[in-house]
């Protein structure tokens, strides 16, 4: 039920039967498995459902999905605090508002590698909208290190090539080192996800989810795989972002925030040697003086293509919201989902 060796690929196959076309199998679990109704919260019935810790691997024993508790309330009680205080400010302070966050309710923190040779701060670590929300977030990030401790634990404990092969992976000498193993986190603020692929992690590595709040519904459910996870705080998921469809079915009532860590898959590069990288070195800061040229580039009026590539799945843009427009009004307004039984 471990992971041993990490395949060079990470491709595993799900089901030799299966044909489905990513667009319409995103389409079956939105009709299916996202209605609003209370009566259908508990569909699909048939579904295998994960409440206990355990695994589900896959025919090369590889961990599809993994669950476990957390036994240590403190962790739960100082995290969920330190998320609550920082939406309810974001929700009510706008200067201090980041883009990111009034679009999507959603941050990212930690370190980013896209487009450069070496990995770099997320803006939302940076606070590079205001600086004065700087503090706000260094205070967030120093109250998860107990539970990023535990993450980290949790994946040495039970996938050490995989806590390996991360502790070994260098982030250079520019983006922080904040969450222990894994170079990002993403935090999700009183929202849950529509149905996707998370095609940017890396393929042969699981994400860590950490549900936190007081609520009802939201489960996390595998349409692939027909399981049904009703996650609750206290509790910790991992599972392959990167090949399975996953998103929640509907939240019923209460306030359910997220917290995602998770690998980028342009963080692994076979020429990366970090190790022993020194800042004053000659290469180096003609290398990131003209950045591969690129700060040589005459400056364009129009986006060129790589800025205008949709990443998400190579569907219809209304059918591949990654939040729905209902629960995103609710979240900007910090309320509480309402439990309506006419609904």
């Amino acid at each position: 039920m471990k992971w041993d060796i990490l395949l060079e690929d990470g491709s595993f196959e799900i089901d030799n039967k299966l044909h489905i076309k990513s667009s319409d199998m995103i389409d079956l679990a939105q009709g299916k498995y996202r209605s609003t109704r209370l009566e259908s919260f508990t569909y699909p019935k048939s579904a295998h459902c994960l409440v206990n810790p355990g695994c589900i691997v896959n025919q090369n024993n590889q961990t599809l999905i993994h669950l476990e508790n957390i036994d240590d309330t403190n962790i739960l009680l100082h995290t969920t605090n330190a998320v609550n205080t920082y939406y309810y400010h974001m929700v009510n302070d706008e200067k201090h508002r980041s883009k990111s966050f009034w679009r999507d309710l959603t941050e990212h923190y930690g370190a980013y590698r896209l487009y450069t040779g070496l990995p770099y701060t997320s803006s939302n670590s940076a606070s590079s909208h205001n600086t004065d929300h700087q503090s706000c977030v260094d205070e967030l990030i120093r109250s998860l290190v107990p539970l990023s401790n535990f993450v980290n634990k949790f994946i040495q404990d039970n996938y050490n090539s995989m806590y390996l092969k991360l502790k070994n992976l260098s982030l250079g000498p520019f983006a922080p080192r904040s969450f222990g193993i894994f170079p990002m986190i993403a935090i999700n603020y009183n929202i849950v996800s529509n149905y996707h692929w998370d095609l940017s992690d890396a393929s042969n590595c699981l994400c860590c989810l950490i549900p936190l709040g007081n609520f009802q519904g939201g489960d996390l459910y595998f349409p692939q795989l027909h399981v049904r996870v009703p996650l609750q705080p206290g509790q910790v998921v991992a599972f392959d972002s990167h090949n399975l469809l996953h998103g929640n079915l509907p939240l019923i009532s209460g306030i359910r925030h997220s917290i995602v860590y998770f690998v980028h898959q342009n963080f692994f590069h076979k020429e990366d040697n970090y190790s022993n990288m020194e800042i004053e070195n000659v290469k180096l800061i003609k290398f990131l003086h003209d950045n591969k040229n690129l700060n040589k580039r005459i400056l364009l009026s129009e986006p060129v293509d790589f800025q205008t590539i949709d990443y998400t799945i190579n569907v219809p843009k209304n059918k591949d919201q990654r939040h729905s427009p209902e629960e995103l009004e609710r979240g900007r307004k910090g309320e509480s989902k309402i439990l309506h039984f006419n609904e």
